[in-house]
């Protein structure tokens, strides 16, 4: 999105995936990254998991903090990740998560898919 000005920004799984900026790779180990000015990316194994059953395994998780207050937390686990942010709402968004008026009603998949269709917007 725009909140990241132009740059790109992909969390992998453990088995073929890796972390890069811009298509490059960054934090191979655990460590902390300075994402451009748009914020920072912390790699470690803190933190609450997303999926409680996962707990028996090694935690790798990369903690990414973005301008306005928008917080993401992926999982890396060895063939998927689990993923959760935390935000404030934003005027129009809009998504999986539904749309954040208050109204659980107009969060079906059906409705979504008929605001937004199947692709991210």
């Amino acid at each position: 999105g725009a909140f990241l000005h132009g740059h790109t920004l992909k969390v992998g799984c453990m088995e073929n995936g890796q972390i890069s900026w811009d298509n490059q790779p960054i934090l191979g180990t655990f460590g902390t990254f300075d994402a451009a000015g748009v914020g920072t990316v912390v790699y470690n194994d803190q933190g609450d998991l997303v999926d409680a059953a996962m707990g028996h395994l090694e935690k790798h998780i990369v903690h990414i903090t973005l301008n306005g207050g928008i917080q993401i937390e992926v999982m890396r686990w060895s063939n998927h990740i689990n993923l959760r942010i935390t935000m404030s709402a934003r005027p129009g968004q809009d998504g999986h998560c539904g749309n954040f008026n208050g109204n659980p009603g107009d969060d079906t998949q059906d409705a979504i898919r008929a605001r937004i269709g199947l692709g991210v917007p």
